[in-house]
């Protein structure tokens, strides 16, 4: 599982990456600093990332391109994670920061930035997904039963974060994921992780698609991509045998 936008550079460098299902909206805040109000304000400014070519990197560039901006009119502060890139923002080294959970959760408590952009609550990014589920196209080819049980796995795992919330904080902490109940439980009751039934993962590949290529970050067309690096039929199938 990856964040969706971070599949399309794999796809448009022929990498044997297959796409198979949207799981849930959500998981990212972008936050800045006083000089930061608005989306539109990140025009120069100073983000920081863990890598170019992130997961982060990947989403702000989306992000920035939906209102206009090229990529390359950011600054961006390369560090050597995420954690370090936050880290830089509460210092006041960097403008904006996109966080994933619980790293939200954490800014806000400690009062740091205020939040620019919620994934979860904000159009239309809150309309597309945020984290999807890729194979690789060998594997899925030789092994489709494999396949099909782990793509079950994640959306099972997905309705029983919908609908037991409590227990999944609990196994957060057990198994010393997130030792924070309270925060994990924050993350999850706030995370729409029923969604994965709703909405089409195609749309939201081909949103973050048309971003990407009108700033040159890939090269080949949308539906190109989707029609090459996708394959629906398990997650079809699983809405059928998995009902609310």
């Amino acid at each position: 599982m990856d964040a969706t936008p971070h599949f399309l550079p794999l796809l448009d460098a022929g990498k044997p990456v297959v796409v198979l299902a949207g799981i849930h909206v959500g998981c990212y805040e972008l936050f800045g600093h006083e000089r930061v109000r608005a989306i539109r304000d990140l025009k120069g400014k100073r983000v920081a990332i863990g890598a170019i070519g992130s997961a982060e990197h990947i989403l702000v560039a989306s992000i920035v391109a939906y209102v206009g901006i090229d990529p390359k009119q950011i600054d961006w502060v390369v560090t050597e994670n995420n954690p370090a890139a936050m880290r830089l923002f509460e210092e006041h080294k960097a403008d904006a920061f996109l966080g994933f959970a619980p790293q939200p959760q954490e800014l806000r408590a400690k009062k740091v930035g205020r939040v620019i952009l919620n994934m979860t609550q904000d159009k239309p990014w809150s309309q597309y997904y945020c984290c999807s589920l890729g194979g690789n196209r060998e594997f899925i080819a030789k092994h489709p039963v494999a396949t099909k049980r782990a793509v079950r796995a994640f959306l099972k795992a997905a309705d029983i974060c919908a609908q037991e919330p409590e227990r999944v904080a609990r196994f957060l902490v057990a198994r010393k994921y997130e030792p924070r109940y309270e925060i994990g439980l924050e993350v999850l009751k706030s995370l729409p992780y029923s969604r994965w039934r709703d909405l089409n993962p195609e749309d939201t590949l081909r949103f973050h698609a048309l971003r990407l290529r009108e700033v040159g970050m890939i090269k080949t067309a949308p539906q190109k991509l989707i029609a090459q690096g996708t394959n629906w039929r398990f997650l079809n199938e699983l809405k059928k045998e998995l009902k609310a």
